[in-house]
């Protein structure tokens, strides 16, 4: 192994990292690399993780790519944007076709790759100042932006309030989030009467609360970690504030539900905003997906219970990681297996269907991998989520087992 990966940097530092033969360098392997929070944000990481693996058993199945294995290297970011730039690094010395990240560090980890020219996709982080086709042309946005989602948001709660809190972490992921609340809620002309930001990873944000409660707020959303979303509810439930609450994708967290497993009645109701599971093609696509995940990992467990039964979480982040090694090998196809400049050349004529149906691809101004049109709103009830009913974009998507 010593040899191989010495190997690898010599060849790699020999074409400083750029030659569009680097795919020959990993020996009849093409590598892709996933930096995830594993231990941070265990959901997170493990989706990331799970999906690219099961694409690449898949693509080996039958045959690889242009003749060459698969293999799928996961290291752990812990949370940190210097760990996730390591990773990056590492992924350049092993010669690497693609990184996936969660969206740690993505602007510093661009500095990284895009000397070098390899793609990078993010699957979770949906910040509109993190990907720029000429600032950063090797980072590409394959989960849904923050924009987009915060508009729909603003929109279904503008029918509904006229004054909100919005309580985020500092985060890259609560800094986003909040940033494109703050605006979907003043051109709805929904008044923010408390605006706070806590540490991510916060465990008692009650004084928060209560300045949103005396704030008069009729509504509170949180654009947090699952940490932070599970103790703003717990303080505003135990205080007795039965006010409606509402999220970005950390809603659907299986650590929010954990966390709040001693009263789930305070999981009632919780609405959070994110891209549908099924698309418009109907459900076939997202079922055969998942039983193919089942079957190579099993089912995934919320770890709680409802109504005697287990809670199950339906694998539908994991698309996107799948998706991403998808077109990883359907663009190293029209490339005739090349990296670096003739990649990127080809990335922009290379269309997939992606695990639920939707299309996957992207253009030479285009980093954005999900339809704007594909945000929905999931609503808890028993400890399970399901579309809302009084939105004309989530009444009718089928329902998904949890």
């Amino acid at each position: 192994m010593l040899h191989r990966l010495l190997l690898v940097v010599l060849v790699c530092a020999a074409a400083a990292c750029s030659g569009s033969d680097a795919a020959s360098s990993k020996n009849g392997e093409v590598l892709i690399v996933v930096s995830a929070p594993l231990t941070a944000q265990p959901w997170i990481g493990r989706f990331a993780e799970r999906g690219a693996k099961l694409a690449a058993q898949e693509l080996n199945a039958d045959g690889g790519v242009e003749g060459k294995k698969v293999v799928v290297s996961v290291l752990d970011n812990g949370g940190s944007p210097q760990r996730a730039v390591a990773n990056a690094r590492t992924a350049v010395a092993q010669g690497a076709a693609a990184l996936i990240i969660d969206g740690v560090g993505a602007v510093a980890t661009a500095d990284v790759t895009d000397p070098v020219s390899l793609p990078v996709f993010m699957v979770f982080e949906g910040g509109a100042s993190l990907v720029d086709a000429t600032q950063r042309p090797t980072l590409f946005r394959m989960a849904p932006a923050n924009k987009p989602m915060a508009t729909r948001l603003s929109d279904y709660m503008s029918e509904k309030y006229k004054v909100v809190a919005l309580l985020a972490d500092d985060s890259t992921y609560g800094r986003e989030g909040a940033v494109q609340s703050r605006i979907a809620f003043t051109r709805n002309e929904i008044r923010v009467a408390s605006d706070k930001t806590v540490p991510e990873g916060a465990s008692d944000v009650a004084t928060q609360v209560l300045d949103a409660r005396r704030a008069g707020a009729q509504a509170l959303v949180v654009w947090t970690r699952a940490t932070g979303l599970a103790a703003a509810m717990r303080a505003a439930r135990s205080s007795g504030w039965d006010v409606p609450i509402y999220s970005g994708p950390t809603g659907e967290d299986p650590l929010v539900r954990q966390r709040l497993a001693d009263h789930p009645e305070w999981v009632e109701g919780l609405t959070f905003v994110s891209f549908r599971i099924t698309s418009e093609t109907g459900p076939a696509p997202f079922a055969a997906y998942r039983k193919a995940y089942v079957k190579a990992f099993g089912e995934d467990e919320v770890g709680v219970t409802a109504g005697g039964r287990r809670v199950l979480m339906p694998p539908d982040w994991s698309m996107y990681s799948y998706d991403s090694v998808k077109l990883v090998a359907a663009v190293l196809k029209n490339s005739g297996g090349k990296l670096g400049g003739p990649f990127m050349d080809a990335m922009e004529r290379t269309v997939i269907t992606g695990a639920n149906g939707d299309e996957r691809g992207f253009g030479a101004e285009d980093r954005e991998g999900v339809s704007p049109d594909d945000m929905y709103f999931g609503v808890f009830k028993d400890m399970r989520f399901a579309s809302v009913t009084d939105d004309i974009l989530s009444t009718n998507l089928p329902v998904v087992e949890q």
